[in-house]
């Protein structure tokens, strides 16, 4: 059914079954609902011990970089969003690095690792990776970058 608003009119669009469709074709290859939680990005049990005690705000971040604390300040988002936002003297490493392991070996041994992403939720996942390898002081910014925009320099863009 297509509405069109400038008209006041409807009308009767039929539209053909796809005989490969992966939903109601022949042979579907997708039969259950998605795993909500998973897809929409909670928080694992791993991430969430490794966040508690180890999370600081937007302000306490700020605060750091001011004081000109020995911090490795590491934004895991991945590079398209990296190029629309990021905070001053951040380094982009993406989650996916942290995952394999790979970006363990380019975390330095003499500064405090402070993980950030959009939001916090990746972040917090990276974090548990981070002090599972024994980077016990590494910490995580909740909220992000939109937390990074809102609380200390509203003038950047937020998507």
């Amino acid at each position: 059914m297509i509405y069109d608003a400038l008209e006041m009119t409807y009308r009767s669009v039929k539209v053909k079954k796809d005989p490969e469709c992966a939903v109601c074709g022949k042979n579907p290859s997708i039969t259950e609902l998605i795993d909500y939680e998973a897809f929409c990005g909670t928080v694992s049990d791993e991430a969430q011990q490794a966040v508690a005690g180890a999370t600081i705000t937007a302000g306490e971040l700020k605060n750091m970089l001011d004081r000109d604390e020995a911090v490795f300040l590491v934004d895991v988002r991945e590079p398209n969003e990296y190029e629309i936002v990021s905070i001053p003297g951040a380094v982009l490493i993406p989650k996916g690095e942290f995952i394999s392991g790979a970006a363990l070996q380019s975390l330095p041994q003499d500064k405090r690792i402070v993980l950030h992403c959009k939001t916090g939720v990746r972040s917090a996942e990276c974090l548990a990776v981070v002090k599972s390898a024994g980077f016990a002081d590494a910490v995580h910014v909740g909220g992000g970058v939109i937390a990074w925009v809102n609380q200390v320099d509203p003038l950047l863009p937020v998507y």
